[in-house]
């Protein structure tokens, strides 16, 4: 590799990380898929297609306070769900459920609610799967109702139905809200909790008369329950996957119009218009561009979209309730920045268009989790410009999720787009930046290869044929193949496949020659010889850059013929980056916005004074987007004892669970802090562990350290750390932090080979002019012409 090849290297794979930072807004935490060691066969953790579900009727009576022998944050529920079978012999029913007890079940038949013999009940921990055993077979093609009475708890890990709070006046106001996705309905009733059992729900809540209560559907009843108590019935729901029912039980106000509300606490309906406004516009603009009225489907007569406090998620598509983080949805323009705008604008549309792909239309299991996550962050940038016209949304994308996804993709612990998955931690992890940002990447390129027209035409189809069903990959490739028989054997490779190609351009007389190889950051010699369809674009002069409809190529190495290709002023690859691949060439060739800033010097020069006033003022404001701004400001201190202070508040109950992690990431941003944070992690792990949540949560905070340190002293006085407390921190978290401290004397001895080449070629770039370096930068980076060792 020579000495430029080395420079380019480390640029790009230094942008690229830069990028995967911010790439993923949604689950921002997920970049790598959970590959832990199931504790069950496989596929164990999936239900039998014995006995399908057809609807259920729901009730829950929650307690968000003491109410004589009923517990602070339970909750009763009644289920009945109708199921059938289409097979002979079935002798019991598997279904799901979690964190609850079940104090009565019964099978009934349907049509004379004759009882079904029963034998006890099991149930596997592991699996969460409950299994009723039958005395007698059930009928093939005869209804039947399963009756659950049980208790449940409203936990506060903002998953399953879960308690959250806010503050008004200096009063803790308790609230209860749901996040199901992936398997966390079963928490809050028993059900078949797989995407592909999809039936209509009727929910009734049982709720104190000071609070509100909201679901999927419009309330069609409401009743006198009990002293102080109402029932609130809603709509039977369209058909649907179990993880997409959500309800709220909250004292909130509404912002509605034109049948869209924008639901918060009280105190924080004066950041609600900016949501209300770009949300209709979005929704009327996303269901003329897909042709399906949102309001078409029986029982959507009107959609919420609510603002959660506390949401592990950054939002959730729950069919007609949309929930979201209060960052992600609340906007005040004198008091948050255009940035955040463009974010609120972004996730919303990708929330909206989940109510076609994902909704409507749903993944058949999470191994195609793409499926509903990568039409969404598509619509999340192409959605949102058919509104916001002036934002360049076409160009941030590739920055933001092309460029975004090739570092993680570059590795060898990538897994490609269409991956099994059968645990509920594999089911969470696949939730990354491949479902996410390389499912829109495909779906992109296929429409310059299509025509934008024709690929609209094609998703239309999709939607109509698959409205009400579950998906697979090979449904939309039938769809798109309609319209070009050619569609499928050029996707499908991308989706099954993982990683990407480094194409390698070389030019003679007569043409240039094009060569793929698949990119390996850290194993540039490999000898693997996986392939893809290339779709090729090229350009030798500026009006052909807006030519990006490509004509794909296979093989592992082919021609390009042009006569005089010696003579042109140059032959650039990929335009606009319609393809998903880095390109090497030979020699031939999510107003100023400054109050962070204000924030962070302010604190980095200041004193204890200055950070008591920055504190109180987190605690003490109202709007959930300037706490952001502030953890960041807090994150520039500069003296040990100001660090100490700022992780002190981080492992406090005083920043939420979900904001954790990203007000230490601004901490150990800066440079100087790492030495200290270390000190403290070691002197305070157990408050760590305690406040995060698991010593899983401390290996990934010093693990987070060693990739920003560069002194040896420091590593060995964690190496050591680690080993003198082996048996606290676990077996998984020493592991853990072990690897992060073979991947720190990785990048130490990379620097140490190259870093005498890389300063020289600096060096001689300088005296030759600094217009050459920021004209040479600029090409490498804007054109992303990688050069690798060929």
């Amino acid at each position: 590799m020579t000495l430029a090849e080395k420079l380019a290297l480390l640029v790009l794979v230094t942008c690229a990380c830069a990028v995967v930072s911010t790439a993923s807004p949604l689950d921002p935490d997920r970049y790598f898929l959970v590959e832990a060691e199931p504790r069950a066969q496989p596929e164990d953790y999936r239900l039998n297609d014995d006995v399908w579900p057809t609807h259920y009727d729901i009730e829950i009576k929650p307690y968000l306070e003491q109410e004589g022998n009923k517990a602070q944050f339970t909750f009763d529920g009644s289920a009945k769900i109708t199921v059938s079978t289409q097979k002979q012999n079935v002798m019991q029913i598997k279904l799901h459920m979690a964190r609850m007890d079940i104090s009565a079940w019964s099978v009934t038949r349907k049509s004379d609610n004759t009882i079904i013999p029963t034998l006890p009940q099991t149930y596997d921990q592991e699996t969460q799967i409950l299994t009723l055993p039958l005395s007698s077979a059930l009928q093939a093609n005869v209804e039947y109702v399963l009756s659950f009475t049980y208790v449940g708890n409203m936990d506060d890990d903002m998953h399953g139905f879960y308690r959250s709070y806010y503050w008004e006046d200096g009063v803790k106001v308790w609230m209860g809200s749901t996040q199901f996705q992936q398997t966390h309905a079963r928490r809050a009733f028993p059900c078949f909790d797989e995407p592909r059992f999809k039936a209509t729900f009727q929910l009734k809540i049982n709720h104190k008369t000071q609070y509100n209560v909201y679901s999927n559907t419009a309330i069609v009843g409401t009743a006198v329950a009990e002293v102080g108590r109402s029932l609130t019935t809603f709509g039977v729901t369209p058909s649907m996957s179990s993880y997409l029912i959500a309800f709220i039980v909250a004292p909130y106000q509404i912002n509605d119009r034109d049948g869209m509300g924008i639901l918060a606490r009280p105190q924080a309906q004066n950041q609600t218009q900016y949501s209300l406004d770009v949300g209709i516009k979005l929704l009327k603009a996303l269901e003329e561009w897909i042709d399906y009225p949102y309001a078409s489907v029986a029982g959507m007569t009107r959609m919420y979209m609510a603002a959660v406090p506390d949401f592990s998620a950054g939002a959730m598509e729950n069919w007609g309730l949309l929930t979201y983080r209060e960052t992600n949805i609340l906007y005040r323009s004198d008091d948050s920045t255009s940035m955040q705008q463009h974010r609120i604008a972004a996730v919303i549309s990708h929330e909206i268009a989940h109510q076609w792909f994902g909704d409507l239309v749903t993944c058949e299991w999470w191994d195609v989790t793409w499926l509903n996550e990568g039409f969404a962050r598509y619509y999340q940038y192409y959605g949102t410009a058919l509104v916001e016209t002036e934002w360049d949304l076409d160009h941030q994308f590739v920055v933001e999720q092309l460029q975004g996804v090739m570092q993680m993709d570059s590795l060898r612990s990538t897994h490609p787009m269409t991956h099994p998955v059968y645990t509920q931690a594999q089911a969470s992890g696949i939730f990354d930046n491949i479902s996410y940002n390389k499912g829109a990447v495909m779906l992109r390129m296929m429409e310059h290869y299509l025509t934008t027209e024709t690929f609209k035409t094609a998703l239309r189809a999709y939607i109509k044929d698959r409205a009400f069903k579950t998906t697979r990959p090979e449904d939309l490739f039938s769809a798109l193949n309609r319209y070009d028989p050619n569609a499928r054997s050029y996707m499908e490779p991308w989706t099954v496949q993982p990683g990407y190609p480094l194409v390698t351009v070389t030019s003679q007389d007569t043409g240039f020659t094009v060569t793929q190889k698949r990119f390996l950051v850290n194993e540039p010699d490999h000898n693997e010889q996986t392939a893809w369809p290339l779709p090729i674009t090229f350009a030798t002069k500026a009006s052909e850059f807006s030519i990006t409809r490509p004509a794909f190529y296979t093989g592992m190495t082919f021609d390009i013929p042009m006569q005089g290709a010696s003579d042109v002023e140059y032959f650039i690859l990929n335009n606009q980056q319609v393809g998903y691949y880095r390109v090497n060439y030979d020699a031939i060739l999510i107003h100023p916005d400054l109050r962070q800033v204000v924030y962070c010097e302010g604190i980095r020069k200041g004193s204890t004074e200055e950070f008591e006033f920055l504190w109180n003022q987190y605690l003490t404001t109202n709007v959930a987007t300037e706490q952001i701004l502030i953890l960041q400001g807090l994150g520039c201190v500069s003296s040990s004892e100001l660090i100490t202070d700022m992780l002190n508040g981080i492992a406090s109950p005083h920043v939420r669970s979900q904001d954790k992690n990203n007000a230490f990431t601004y901490v150990i941003n800066n440079p100087y802090t790492l030495p200290h944070v270390s000190r403290y992690l070691q002197q305070n792990h157990a408050n760590w562990a305690a406040s995060h949540g698991s010593y899983t949560n401390v290996a990934s905070a010093f693990n987070n350290v060693l990739a920003r340190l560069k002194s040896d002293s420091e590593r060995d006085v964690i190496s050591a750390f680690i080993e003198s407390n082996k048996n606290i921190l676990g077996q998984a978290a020493y592991d853990s932090i072990k690897s992060g401290l073979e991947d720190y004397e990785t990048n130490k001895q990379f620097t140490l080979r190259n870093r005498d080449e890389i300063h020289e070629f600096l060096d001689n770039k300088i005296n030759g002019g600094a217009a050459t370096i920021l004209a040479n930068v600029s090409m490498i980076v804007g054109l992303l012409m990688l050069v690798l060792a060929r």
